[in-house]
C-alpha cells in the first residue's frame, strides 16, 4: 500500500511539474507608460519614430501612430500600447511625439532577454520577452527595474517648437 501511495503522489507532482507552458514572443516592449501625468486633457495622437541608433535623430527608420491610448486619472498615467507588437532587441532611438506638442527622445536603450513566470493553475506558464533596464530620456538617465515597459516620467518631455 506504501508503494502505490508514494507512486500518486510522485505521478501528482509530475503532473504539475510537466504542465509548464513556453511563450518565446521576443518583444521589445509591451506599452509606454507616461507617468505623472498632471495634465487634464489625455492625448489624440501618439507619433513613434524610430531613427538609427546614435544618429543624433537624423536618420529615421520608420514612422507608427498605431496605438491604443489608456489615460488613467487615478494613477496620473498614460498608457500607450502598440496595435502590433515591437518583436526583437530594441536596436534604435525613439522619438515619441504627443499631440504635436511634447517630444521625447529616448537612447542608450538598454535591454536583455528574460523570462519571467505566472503561475494560476497546473503548472507553470513562462513569457520570454526582453527586459529594458535602463534608458536616456531627452538627456536624463532613467533606470527600469528590468520591465517590459517604456516607463518614462510625463516631466521629462520637452515642448517641441513650432
Amino acid at each position: 500500500m506504501g508503494t502505490l501511495k508514494y507512486f500518486s503522489y510522485l505521478s501528482f507532482i509530475l503532473l504539475f511539474i510537466s504542465c509548464n507552458e513556453y511563450n518565446d514572443e521576443r518583444h521589445s516592449f509591451n506599452t509606454i507608460l507616461l507617468q505623472q501625468w498632471n495634465f487634464s486633457n489625455c492625448p489624440k495622437k501618439i507619433i513613434f519614430e524610430k531613427y538609427l541608433k546614435n544618429s543624433n535623430f537624423k536618420n529615421i527608420i520608420e514612422k507608427d501612430s498605431s496605438f491604443n491610448i489608456i489615460c488613467d486619472s487615478i494613477n496620473k498615467q498614460i498608457i500607450i500600447s502598440p496595435y502590433e507588437p515591437y518583436i526583437d532587441k530594441i536596436n534604435y532611438d525613439i522619438k515619441l511625439i504627443i499631440d504635436d506638442d511634447i517630444e521625447y527622445e529616448i537612447k542608450d536603450i538598454k535591454s536583455k532577454l528574460d523570462t519571467s513566470f505566472y503561475s494560476f493553475s497546473v503548472g507553470r506558464k513562462y513569457y520570454i520577452n526582453y527586459s529594458i533596464y535602463s534608458m536616456t530620456v531627452n538627456g536624463n538617465k532613467s533606470i527600469q527595474n528590468n520591465d517590459v515597459n517604456i516607463v518614462i516620467s510625463a516631466n521629462d518631455g520637452t515642448i517641441k517648437k513650432k
